[in-house]
């Protein structure tokens, strides 16, 4: 398929920042979206945000995870990990709610339990 434009989002800053690198390098032609608004709270949990992420709230992480969600249902391929139950909905969500009439995943880090069979393959 002809991909030109990715969405590029973690919790991790660093994760986002090596791989958009690899990115412009690899294939400099993509067009690369991020969520300019994600704090990169540095953990899926907003009860342990103070410990990662100075300076941001609650709701600064509750605003992140929508917009990063609304980024996601508008994509139809999806590298993500199973093991991460929140890329796991993603999909899941993408399939049932987003704007694309065919959802593909790549699963890098398979867990092994009908959530993650869901998601892989759908419902």
């Amino acid at each position: 398929p002809l991909i030109d434009t990715i969405i590029v989002i973690s919790e991790d800053n660093a994760a986002c920042s090596e791989f958009i690198k690899l990115v412009k390098k690899e294939i400099p032609s993509l067009r690369i979206v991020t969520n300019v608004g994600d704090v990169q709270q540095g953990t899926g949990s907003a009860s342990k945000l103070e410990s990662y992420k100075e300076g941001a709230s609650n709701a600064d992480v509750i605003a992140s995870a929508l917009t990063s969600l609304h980024l996601h249902l508008r994509a139809r391929y999806f590298v993500l990990t199973t093991k991460s139950s929140w890329t796991s909905s993603i999909a899941i969500l993408a399939r049932v709610y987003g704007f694309s009439t065919d959802v593909y995943v790549i699963d890098i880090g398979k867990n092994k339990n009908s959530y993650s069979d869901s998601a892989r393959r759908g419902g």
